[in-house]
């Protein structure tokens, strides 16, 4: 039997603070929690984790493949990204 995935309680503070900041955000929920679109046309795919969270065995097989992911802790982060995607 599958066993659940655990949810991060800090999602929906994050969710609520990328969309605050002008993010869009589309959940996926699988093996990462979504995507964040900036502007209509840039996106990133997205994860959020709690402080010390940990990528799952699926997720670091998509890193170590070259897969970009974007693993959120915190409001400075989104900032951080917001700026980036705005280059």
């Amino acid at each position: 039997m599958r066993r659940a995935a655990r949810i991060d309680t800090t999602a929906p503070a994050l969710i609520a603070y990328a969309k605050s900041i002008g993010f869009t955000y589309l959940p996926i929920n699988g093996v990462v929690d979504g995507v964040l679109v900036l502007g209509g046309f840039r996106a990133a795919v997205v994860d959020w984790k709690s402080i010390k969270g940990t990528l799952t065995d699926a997720q670091a097989k998509l890193v170590a493949s070259g897969f970009p992911i974007r693993f959120v802790s915190s409001p400075e982060q989104l900032d951080f990204l917001k700026v980036e995607m705005s280059r």
